[in-house]
């Protein structure tokens, strides 16, 4: 029986089996968790977003004062999903403290069934902090959701719906939609592409964290990132919600986004 093949990773500008990719071990990345990553939707081999990607990445870098190199990023992409077979997956772009990485794996499964037919929130009293960057400091995050076993939804002190530790959150009410402003949550790239198609639509859009008090109006709640796109939400906690129909304005935007993302 032959061995398993393995992955082929970028690091720092060479094309390495995962076996023989190594970082410094006295790096911050690993001491303090110093580092900031992008995590892409790839496309018949391309990643459609990844200028949106990039922006975000320069910018964080810049702040937080991480070498971010000229690089071929567009190139470094398609050849590592030839290398590793994959046409349409996700890629993921991490900058530590002296070395680069780069990596490309199958999509999430069950990410089709999670679009089509929605899914179900635990939440847990949790912000992020640094909420502005995507940064590999992740424990907080990763330990909520290995309490309770699936992806959680952040709730503030005051009862406000923030993000989720993978996405960001979406409500549709009566006034339009809300969601919460980018100071308080991930600047994501789906939401800031969510943001323009609904304006685009003549949707009323509210930068503020959507309340529990306020329940009662809402009628439809999703979650976006770049990488699953718009997934429904069905239920958070003892909560439900109906499924978003064709016309909804979910499905309205999951549609939009898509063809943003070349998917459709």
């Amino acid at each position: 029986m032959s061995a398993p093949r393995q992955r082929t990773v970028w690091l720092s500008g060479r094309f390495l089996s995962e076996a023989r990719a190594h970082v410094p071990t006295n790096c911050l990345t690993l001491s303090f968790g110093v580092g900031l990553y992008e995590t892409l939707r790839l496309v018949h081999g391309v990643a459609p977003l990844l200028e949106l990607h990039l922006t975000r990445l320069r910018d964080a870098c810049s702040r937080l004062g991480l070498r971010l190199k000229q690089r071929d990023w567009a190139e470094v992409l398609a050849e590592l999903a030839t290398r590793n077979r994959i046409r349409n997956g996700r890629a993921k772009i991490l900058i530590g403290d002296g070395f680069e990485l780069a990596t490309c794996t199958q999509l999430p499964r069950g990410l089709a069934d999670e679009r089509r037919k929605g899914i179900s929130l635990m939440s847990a009293p949790l912000e992020r902090n640094l909420a502005q960057f995507k940064d590999t400091s992740r424990l907080a995050l990763w330990a909520a959701e290995r309490s309770l076993g699936a992806e959680v939804l952040l709730v503030s002190a005051r009862r406000q719906l923030l993000e989720t530790t993978r996405a960001n959150l979406f409500v549709v009410s009566e006034r339009g939609l809300e969601t919460a402003p980018a100071t308080r949550v991930l600047p994501g790239v789906a939401r800031g592409l969510i943001l323009e198609l609904a304006r685009g639509m003549g949707v009323t859009v509210q930068l503020r964290a959507p309340s529990l008090r306020q329940r009662a109006r809402w009628l439809e709640v999703f979650v976006s990132n770049a990488l699953r796109g718009i997934r429904p939400v069905r239920r958070i906690d003892a909560l439900t919600f109906a499924a978003p129909s064709a016309s909804s304005l979910t499905r309205r935007l999951q549609r939009g986004l898509d063809e943003r993302m070349g998917l459709s």
